[in-house]
C-alpha cells in the first residue's frame, strides 16, 4: 500500500520515517494541493495545509458546506445528536457504526430530522470534532507528534469564504465521490476515512466492492484495520504508514505539473 501511494503521488521523495517523525524539520506551514488517481479510473483532488512546529506537526482540512433546503428531511447515522437539535427527531434501530457487517450504510436504523440552519450547524460542529478525534486518536496511538484539524463550516450563498472544498450536504446516506458532496448520514468512522481523501490518501479495498451485495466490501490483505481499508469501523485505524504520507509531502519539492492529464499534450 505504502509502495503504490508513493509511486502514483505527485509530490516526489521518501524520506525516513525517522526523518518525518523524529527528526528535525524546518518550522513552516505549506498548503498541499494536487491530485491523486483512484482506481486508474479518474483523479480526486487533495488539499490540506501542513504546519511544522517545535514539538511536532498540526495537519488542517477546511471544508465549506452548503446547507440543503430548510424543508428537507436529513437522513442520520444515528441519534446522539437528538438532544442539540430543534424540532422532532426520529430515532429507531441501531446506530450504522455498530451494525454487524461491512455496509456504510447498513439497514439496521431510522434517524431523521428536520434541516433547519440549527440542526445543519449542530451536525457540522459535531463532524469537526469527532472526525478530528478518531485521527487524533491513532496518532496518540503510535506516540506520533500530530495534531489534526478538521473544521466543516457553512457556505455563503454568495461571495468567497476561505476554504479548502465547498460542497454540497446531500441529506442521504450513500456512496458518492468525496469530492461531489457530503452525506448527512455518515458515520464519524466513514466521514473519516472520506476526509483521508481529501489528505491524498487511496482505498484500500477492492474496486467496485460494496456496490452491490452479492459483492461485499473486500478491503486489500491486512487492511482489514485500516481506516482506508474498512471505512464504516470505527475500531480501524489511521496507521503510521498514513500519517507518514500525509506529512512526508511537508519534505518534497513542489511537484513539476498539478495535471493529472498533462501527459496527454493539448
Amino acid at each position: 500500500i505504502l509502495q503504490r501511494a508513493i509511486a502514483v503521488d505527485p509530490y516526489v521523495c521518501s524520506p525516513s520515517a525517522a526523518e518525518i517523525f523524529g527528526g528535525p524539520a524546518e518550522r513552516g506551514i505549506r498548503t498541499i494541493h494536487g491530485s491523486m488517481p483512484h482506481y486508474g479510473l479518474y483523479d480526486g483532488p487533495m488539499r490540506y495545509h501542513v504546519q511544522r512546529t517545535d514539538d511536532g506537526w498540526i495537519v488542517r482540512l477546511r471544508i465549506a458546506v452548503r446547507f440543503p433546503n430548510r424543508d428537507t428531511e436529513l437522513e442520520l447515522p444515528d441519534c446522539s445528536l437528538r438532544e442539540r437539535f430543534e424540532g422532532p427527531v426520529g430515532c429507531w434501530g441501531i446506530p450504522f457504526e455498530q451494525a454487524t457487517g461491512v455496509e456504510s450504510c447498513p439497514d439496521v436504523g431510522r434517524f431523521r430530522a428536520v434541516a433547519t440552519r440549527h440542526n445543519v450547524s449542530a451536525l457540522l460542529a459535531h463532524w469537526s470534532t469527532e472526525a478530528e478525534g478518531l485521527w487524533n486518536r491513532d496518532a496518540q496511538r503510535f506516540g506520533l507528534p500530530i495534531r489534526y484539524d478538521f473544521d466543516f463550516i457553512e457556505a455563503p450563498e454568495r461571495g468567497w469564504i476561505d476554504a479548502d472544498a465547498t460542497l454540497p450536504l446531500e441529506p442521504t446516506c450513500g456512496r458518492t465521490p468525496y469530492f461531489r458532496s457530503l452525506r448527512s448520514g455518515w458515520s464519524i468512522p466513514v466521514l473519516a476515512h472520506e476526509i483521508g481523501h481529501w489528505l491524498g490518501l487511496l482505498d484500500e479495498y477492492e474496486m467496485l466492492s460494496g456496490i452491490a451485495g452479492f459483492y461485499p466490501k473486500t478491503p486489500f490483505p491486512g487492511a482489514e484495520v485500516s481506516r482506508m481499508g474498512l471505512s464504516m469501523k470505527r475500531e480501524t485505524v489511521v496507521l503510521p504508514l498514513h500519517h507518514y504520507l500525509v506529512l512526508r509531502r511537508y519534505a518534497c519539492p513542489e511537484p513539476e505539473s498539478r495535471d493529472p492529464y498533462g501527459h496527454l499534450g493539448p
